[in-house]
């Protein structure tokens, strides 16, 4: 009884399955070692799980392998068809490439010779469409500047020539197809005959117009010396002009008030350098859109450098015309020799008094030094040299705005030309 339930009571401790504990599985139970019925019975039965566990991942090795045959049969017919169109590829190599890189090779020359081709027959149509140009302004010029004279016109034919390359012009091919029986001479020496005599045609006019002061046609030929590529001529004829209009007015200022009340009041000379002043800003201002427009950006400083050498002459003339009038020179020298006797008698020590000589206080001493006093201040107008700064100072005033504005339209030009 004592061995017996010292066997229920092992079998009783092993009847609890292992596999219940922390997940793992129990180990194997050996049937001869129940003690009892019951016992036989757990260990069968778990005997049965255990199977069916076994079966059951059997059964997922099984799947498993089915589905990796299938794989390994789809790589064994991959295999096939890359090992054949290895061998294709192989074949194309040696075979097919080196026929196709020699046939590029051709079509790549074949369209180089081509291109060349076709870059001469453009150069050449090019080349006879400038011809064609040529010949047109060249006829053109000539029958403007014959009986018609339409200055305009002939001007226009001689920029839309300048237009065309130099070495067209003066090409064999040029000077064999465009002269005629009306021109027998070269193109380039008919162009060049034509501008010439249309500067000297356009000088004369400008001229004439400019002493028959009448703008309109003054304007007119300004505006074709730069279509006959005489730009410089242009600027220069018209920097005279404006010039001559400039030292005009200055002088007639000038000459209206010169030996009358007039230049002696305090600002006449300070007002005739203004107005010389607003007149030149008056011009720069008004005409540098027209001179801009047909000369390009920045062509007027040019014209500013001629107006500055007449300013530099207008103003001399009016500051020495001033200086004479208002004897600067002479009260330069009074106020030099001025002995300021008021002044460095009070830094004098007082002299004691003597017999035989009046006294410091004396009314004798006292006459002496108002006489030599007023004989200073007569020679000395204070008020007159306040007047003559004032003026000065209106002059100087004057010059330092007009400087600042032409500065300022300088730099604005310039600025343009670099962009």
């Amino acid at each position: 009884m004592q061995k017996f339930h010292g066997h229920q009571s092992v079998t009783q401790k092993s009847s609890k399955p292992e596999s219940l504990v922390e997940g793992k599985p129990s180990p194997p139970l050996h049937i001869v070692e129940a003690g009892s019925l019951a016992g036989v019975q757990v260990t069968v039965a778990e005997l049965c799980q255990r199977e069916a566990t076994v079966k059951e991942r059997l059964n997922v090795l099984i799947t498993a392998q089915y589905d990796l045959k299938r794989s390994m049969a789809r790589l064994d017919i991959s295999r096939a068809n890359l090992g054949s169109q290895a061998v294709a590829t192989r074949a194309i190599s040696n075979n097919m490439l080196p026929n196709t890189a020699t046939t590029a090779g051709r079509l790549s020359a074949a369209v180089s010779r081509l291109d060349l081709e076709q870059a001469r027959v453009k150069g050449t149509l090019d080349v006879v469409e400038q011809i064609a140009e040529l010949k047109t302004c060249v006829l053109g010029v000539t029958g403007s500047m014959g009986a018609a004279q339409d200055w305009e016109t002939a001007a226009t034919y001689l920029n839309r020539a300048s237009k065309i390359p130099l070495e067209v012009i003066s090409g064999p091919f040029a000077e064999e197809t465009v002269p005629t029986s009306e021109v027998p001479d070269p193109p380039r020496v008919t162009l060049d005959q034509a501008a010439e005599s249309l500067q000297g045609l356009f000088l004369r006019e400008f001229e004439r117009a400019a002493k028959a002061n009448n703008g309109s046609r003054v304007t007119r030929f300004f505006k074709l010396f730069p279509l006959i590529g005489k730009s410089d001529v242009g600027l220069d004829v018209y920097g005279r002009y404006v010039c001559q209009g400039v030292a005009t007015r200055a002088r007639s200022n000038l000459n209206a008030g010169t030996g009358s009340s007039q230049s002696t009041e305090g600002f006449f000379y300070a007002n005739a350098l203004t107005k010389l002043f607003e007149h030149i800003a008056q011009i720069v201002e008004h005409h540098s859109g027209l001179v801009e427009l047909h000369y390009g950006a920045g062509s007027m400083v040019r014209v500013i450098e001629r107006l500055q050498i007449e300013a530099d002459i207008q103003g001399g003339i009016i500051i020495d015309t001033w200086s004479d009038e208002r004897r600067i020179d002479r009260k330069l020298t009074d106020i030099r020799s001025y002995a300021f006797n008021f002044l460095v008698q009070s830094f004098l020590p007082i002299q004691p008094a003597r017999s035989g000589t009046p006294r410091a206080a004396s009314p004798t001493n006292r006459s002496t030094s108002r006489d030599s006093r007023v004989q200073s201040e007569e020679a000395i107008d204070t008020k007159e040299i306040d007047t003559l700064l004032s003026e000065i100072t209106t002059m100087a005033a004057r010059w330092s705005l007009y400087r600042r504005f032409i500065t300022l339209q300088c730099k604005v030009w310039r600025r343009s030309v670099l962009r």
